[in-house]
């Protein structure tokens, strides 16, 4: 069986895409039109982007609101769902400033889905969706493939979130790995996706948004999700939470799974992905 690969540079940094049981011109052809649809995610996306949405509700004043788009909006609904799942282990906009005339513990924007509107409640709304949009465009991505009839694919964005369609023919899944050194595990991932979070590339950069404190964990944890966008979000969580309570939130949630490397290598694997077998 031969696989086609592809390359293609946004959101600060790589995407790859690999593509079985396609001929080379038509894989081409979808790989092109699931890239489109990457670039135009950002720019509705991208906290950097001027015009984006994201940008955009970071200029409201409190109490302002404004229309945003399908993708924000779902995007936005889906991180507040994974932030009162996690007790705000991951939130979006934990760097909000609030607004003292509103009621402590009030959320720092609302979303009313029916108008497409996002209202602050923040003195200083600071939204940054970098923790789950990554993953929200391969949910996307994969969207575009299935519309091309490209359904055996393995995506990648960044290197730390990976999104495993159906498995090639002859094949479990798409072998996808984490761990490092002779603690390196792979994984034949089908219909799931698998997200990074660490130190390693970006530094100590993970803020507890419970605490307002820099993540005290220093090890590599994972997050495995049925889609992208939840696992991406749930990678940022468990860095942030203790292993007890990603232990616990992995048993109150069967379909979801994690991995944490504890201070000799090994990895720790917890929920979903410990049922896996490689």
């Amino acid at each position: 069986m031969t696989w086609r690969v592809f390359q293609h540079e946004a959101m600060a940094t790589f995407c790859e895409l690999t593509l079985a049981g396609v001929d080379a011109g038509y894989a081409r052809q979808a790989a092109a039109a699931a890239f489109r649809e990457l670039d135009r995610l950002e720019s509705e996306l991208s906290l950097f982007i001027e015009s984006s949405d994201v940008a955009r509700a970071n200029r409201l004043a409190g109490g302002e609101s404004l229309v945003i788009g399908e993708d924000a909006m779902q995007c936005l609904a889906l991180a507040a769902g994974v932030a009162a799942a996690t007790g705000r282990a991951f939130d979006p906009a934990y760097a909000s400033e609030p607004d003292p005339a509103q009621p402590a513990g009030a959320p720092p924007f609302t979303l009313d889905p029916d108008t497409h509107r996002l209202t602050s409640r923040s003195q200083r709304l600071q939204l940054d969706l970098g923790a789950v949009g990554k993953g929200y465009a391969l949910d996307r991505m994969a969207e575009v493939l299935a519309d091309w009839g490209v359904t055996s694919a393995c995506l990648n964005l960044g290197g730390s979130s990976a999104l495993a369609l159906d498995a090639p023919p002859d094949e479990k899944g798409w072998r996808v790995g984490l761990g490092e050194g002779e603690h390196h595990r792979e994984f034949p991932l089908v219909r799931a996706a698998l997200s990074g979070s660490g130190v390693v590339v970006k530094g100590a950069h993970l803020q507890d948004p419970r605490t307002g404190r820099p993540a005290t964990r220093t090890t590599r944890v994972w997050a495995l999700a049925p889609e992208a966008a939840t696992a991406d979000a749930l990678s940022t969580a468990f860095f942030v939470m203790t292993d007890d309570e990603v232990v616990a939130f992995c048993s109150a949630h069967p379909d979801l799974g994690a991995a944490v490397t504890a201070p000799d290598g090994r990895v720790l694997l917890q929920g979903a992905l410990d049922r896996l077998t490689g």
